[in-house]
């Protein structure tokens, strides 16, 4: 095997379970990570680029860094997990996962294994143990390889057909990673797998950077050119998907669910929460139980 390849790290970023009616629609928009989505429940209709793809319980759809998405729901119900992940190198023009593994779209379940992996990583990402995240980064990895073992079946190659294909598929991997070496510095890595795991945590940048080891200033500009967004961005993103979540699973009011993910003030968590979702908390959680 390839230790270039094995030098390719996956970076977990988030998980959730979500539960929609009918009247759910994603609207368009381009996703700045990876995603995994396993069907639970119900059927979609996915655009991807805006090639539209329907899926059904028991699948799993990949939807690729900086692909445009937008989808809607096809029944009354539509259940499914969803994982962010980010590669640890990115480069320009391409996706390690679609150019060198071939991936698929869409990958059928048909064992239960799958949903196995994405219940033991968001189960792993809620518990209260020192070593929750190796074993989330250890099932993201099983799971990624699960998905790229079922896609091979469809697409075998064998012989020297196969060396001659990876070959090549990794010799462009390479020219694009040394047009753009971006791999994610670990200290920053650090930060963000501190926040993926302790959403209701109050953390400020001073404690960021602090726990980076860098000075402030510096810590904000590495973190943007590393992550793309500013920290306290992310740290709302991570913050409201953890909310949207609470508000699907428990009866809590709106005030109780901001306070407890440090947001001090309810107003400025509904602004937040709307930036991101085009709804209140109250619309969202009542548009979910329509």
């Amino acid at each position: 095997m390839n230790t270039f390849i094995n030098d390719v790290r996956f970076n977990f970023l988030f998980i959730d379970r979500y539960s929609f009616g009918r009247t759910w629609v994603y609207p368009e928009s381009r996703l700045p990570y990876n995603m995994l989505r396993y069907i639970i429940k119900g059927s979609a209709a996915f655009f991807v680029d805006k090639e539209e793809v329907r899926v059904h319980p028991g699948e799993i759809i990949y939807l690729p860094q900086d692909s445009t998405l937008s989808c809607h729901a096809l029944g009354d119900e539509f259940e499914f997990y969803s994982i962010r992940f980010a590669a640890s190198v990115q480069y320009g023009g391409g996706n390690i996962l679609e150019d060198y593994y071939q991936i698929p779209t869409v990958v059928k379940d048909q064992e239960g294994q799958a949903r196995e992996y994405f219940e033991h990583i968001y189960n792993w990402v809620r518990a209260e143990e020192q070593s929750k995240m190796f074993w989330v980064r250890g099932y993201l990895d099983i799971l990624i390889g699960y998905v790229i073992s079922k896609g091979k079946t469809k697409t075998h190659v064998t012989g020297r057909g196969q060396h001659l294909e990876d070959d090549y598929s990794l010799e462009k991997l390479k020219l694009r990673i040394q047009k753009s070496d971006n791999r994610m510095d670990s200290r920053i890595q650090l930060v963000v797998d501190y926040l993926n795991t302790h959403t209701t945590e109050v953390c400020s940048v001073q404690k960021m950077s602090e726990m980076a080891g860098l000075s402030e200033s510096r810590f904000r500009t590495l973190f943007r050119q590393q992550v793309g967004k500013k920290p306290s961005e992310y740290l709302n993103e991570i913050r409201v998907m953890a909310a949207a979540r609470r508000l699907l699973v428990s009866g809590d009011n709106v005030s109780d669910i901001a306070y407890s993910l440090g947001y001090n003030d309810v107003n400025y968590f509904i602004r937040i929460f709307k930036k991101y979702f085009c709804m209140t908390p109250k619309q969202y959680r009542d548009t979910a139980r329509e």
